[in-house]
């Protein structure tokens, strides 16, 4: 799930930027396909569960090839598995198990190289102590899935911001110190919906907004067809845009907070499904391949028209070489893919 949140102190988004221009904050923000804003907050210093959780140590048996915990007695099993302790260096593929249906993770091993790479479940990754590694590779899975077709260029960004309400002058040649405290606000509100998200949070979004600018994003709320989340104080605004309040009121006799429900949720129409880009762009305009989950059957079709060609290949010599390399590189990609959904 890609979820957008703009904090009742939206500016705190921007106070580390105010010398760049709002379209330059945009590209630095999301160069690479990354939300760095959220990236840099999942790599803080690790919370105590994990850091408990590491003092375990971890090996890949050796038959099974599958992460498990190291006997911890002083007999020479355990200390043979303490010898061949692992630990995570970065998570580099995810999919979806074909029978379990839960995600796996292939993992890069801290002073291994590449071919020792192996597939590691979500459940043990966590119980290791690496939820911050699997939260942002989830976290750059489900923005590349939701780039659809924004290129993260000056002009993509310009009709981004326009969009919003920030003409071309005041986003890309004014330093966002220069800019109003309303015109800050759409560009926190626009950097937040970059990534196309499921759910978004405002806290607060009426904060330095002329009416202009809330009778906009009334609008733009009532055409979003994903969730809303809204905390406010202004009941004009809300009774606009909320089918569903949860209000919360202080009891004058005993003090205590009271809360009550009004209305309920009225689903949207059918909202169509989205596969995501074959392609998305970095902020140079360079195109970037995304890799897709590719379903077992389709895997094993795939694996035969490529054999088969390589065959026809070896008899007529109707491939160049480039044509063939890339070929065989594609296979042992495909049977790598299998080999990981049989584990």
């Amino acid at each position: 799930m890609r979820l957008a949140y703009v904090a009742q102190h939206a500016f705190h988004h921007l106070e580390q930027h105010l010398d760049k221009t709002a379209v330059d904050y945009i590209l630095w923000r999301f160069a690479g396909a990354d939300d760095r804003e959220s990236l840099e907050n999942q790599s803080k210093e690790i919370n105590d569960d994990d850091g408990k959780k590491r003092e375990t140590p971890w090996f890949i048996c050796p038959k099974a090839l599958e992460v498990k915990k190291c006997d911890m007695s002083d007999n020479a099993e355990g200390k043979k598995e303490r010898a061949l302790a692992v630990i995570p260096d970065s998570i580099l593929n995810r999919q979806k198990h074909t029978k379990t249906k839960k995600y796996i993770y292939e993992v890069k091993w801290m002073h291994k190289s590449m071919e020792s790479n192996t597939w590691v479940t979500r459940e043990v990754l966590l119980e290791m102590g690496y939820s911050k590694l699997v939260a942002k590779k989830d976290e750059q899975e489900a923005a590349a899935a939701g780039l659809v077709s924004k290129p993260l260029t000056q002009p993509g960004v310009e009709k981004a911001l326009k969009d919003f309400g920030l003409d071309a002058e005041a986003a890309t040649h004014s330093p966002l110190a220069s800019l109003s405290h309303g015109q800050r606000v759409k560009v926190v509100i626009c950097a937040s919906c970059w990534f196309n998200p499921h759910i978004i949070i405002l806290d607060e979004p009426t904060n330095y907004l002329d009416r202009d600018g809330l009778g906009a994003l009334v609008r733009g709320l009532e055409s979003y067809q994903g969730g809303v989340a809204i905390i406010s104080h202004n009941t004009e605004f809300t009774d606009n845009v909320c089918q569903q309040k949860w209000i919360m009121e202080k009891n004058e006799t005993t003090g205590a907070g009271n809360l009550r429900e009004e209305g309920e949720i009225k689903l949207d129409e059918a909202i169509e499904a989205q596969q995501g880009p074959d392609e998305i762009f970095d902020e140079s305009g360079n195109k970037i391949e995304v890799k897709k989950k590719i379903e077992v059957k389709d895997a094993k079709k795939m694996i035969k028209e490529i054999e088969k060609k390589l065959k026809d290949n070896a008899k007529k010599k109707n491939l160049s070489d480039e044509e063939q390399w890339e070929l065989s590189d594609k296979l042992a990609e495909l049977k790598e893919l299998l080999k990981a959904e049989k584990q």
